[in-house]
């Protein structure tokens, strides 16, 4: 009787896993996603944004402005920035409630003005636009084009003029025997039907004078206005009016205006500025605003432009520390961390390349 054969050996690639052997590219996937949690969550987190910043630092000390952002790209964000993200319905729901949280945090504050405000910063600021002479003569100019200001002008003049003929003869009255002859005067001119007797009428007497002749009584005005509001009278009376404000808490100018006004104000405020978004102005300001930074800065490394805007390597840690620590926290906690680091990582350990390396 013939021997039975044997039964051959089994096959050790019949027996293995698939080839790459994913349960090691599984389980080298699970080590991986537990390790960048604990590195992203806890204690741990300190010491990863600290070595993260610094090394972030060092690569940008080594890279200049100009050679890794192009001024156009900023350009372009900047423009959207300030044309969609100003106009967003984020930004204009909390317009109004922002300027009535400010106004009422203002209206508690019992500080001086003076406190809050140097008062040399104001004078140096009041110097320099005292001295402002081209753009103080324009507006003057200007308002002598103006048939509204022209006519305010003349009513002013006139009430002014008017004011002080009727008290000087209220004084006058008081004088022995003046009272009598006024009222002579007036009747005579009652009787020539030119003005009416009471108080002469003088608002409308020198008003029709003043009207007559509105454009010359308004370059008359400005001339005066140049001629007697010198720097130093300017100046000086504008740091008076200063110094009594100066001692008065800010809460009690803030109150000054109330909620209403301020809530109509923004709400008017916030349409002129949809208005001037909509044109291409706001666009060419932001372009020669980032082109001259650029002009600027141009040769100055990253690391050295993020230190001259105050963000140094301890206080960017510190902020990445105190924003990004309790987000990654909760969302460890939710598990969403976790499905996002998985789904980052699961595509190199399913990869070809690493099926191979692990076969």
């Amino acid at each position: 009787m013939p021997s039975p054969t044997p039964a051959p050996s089994p096959d050790p690639a019949a027996t293995a896993p698939a080839p790459g052997r994913p349960d090691l590219a599984a389980r080298l996937l699970d080590a991986q996603v537990t390790w960048v949690l604990d590195e992203l969550t806890g204690e741990a987190l300190a010491d990863t944004v600290a070595a993260d910043v610094s090394r972030v630092l060092e690569v940008a000390g080594r890279l200049r402005l100009g050679d890794v952002v192009a001024v156009e790209d900023v350009q372009e964000i900047a423009r959207r920035v300030v044309v969609e993200v100003t106009g967003s319905e984020v930004v204009e729901s909390i317009a109004v409630p922002e300027a009535l949280a400010v106004r009422r945090t203002l209206a508690a504050d019992r500080t001086p003005l003076g406190e809050v405000v140097d008062r040399g910063d104001v004078e140096a600021l009041v110097t320099r636009v005292v001295a402002m002479h081209t753009v103080r003569d324009h507006v003057l100019d200007q308002l002598t084009e103006s048939p509204a200001a022209v006519q305010l002008t003349s009513r002013l003049v006139g009430r002014i003029v008017a004011d002080v003929l009727t008290q000087n003869r209220a004084r006058a009255e008081k004088l022995p025997g003046v009272s009598s002859l006024l009222s002579f005067g007036t009747g005579a001119v009652s009787r020539v039907g030119k003005v009416g007797v009471g108080d002469f009428q003088l608002d409308r007497l020198v008003g029709d004078a003043m009207g007559a002749g509105a454009q010359y009584t308004m370059r008359r005005t400005t001339a005066i206005v140049r001629e007697l509001v010198t720097d130093d009278v300017l100046q000086q009376a504008v740091m008076e009016l200063w110094d009594l404000q100066a001692a008065e808490p800010v809460g009690q100018l803030a109150a000054v205006v109330t909620e209403e006004d301020l809530t109509d104000l923004v709400g008017r405020v916030r349409a002129l500025v949809a208005g001037v978004r909509d044109t291409e102005t706001p666009g060419r300001v932001v372009e020669a605003c980032v082109a001259t930074f650029f002009e600027t800065h141009a040769e100055t490394d990253l690391a050295s432009l993020l230190t001259g805007l105050g963000l140094t390597e301890d206080r960017l840690t510190q902020d990445v520390r105190r924003l990004a620590g309790p987000v990654l926290e909760a969302a460890r906690a939710d598990g969403v961390l976790e499905r996002v680091v998985r789904a980052r990582l699961a595509p190199f350990w399913e990869s070809a390349e690493v099926a191979a390396l692990l076969a």
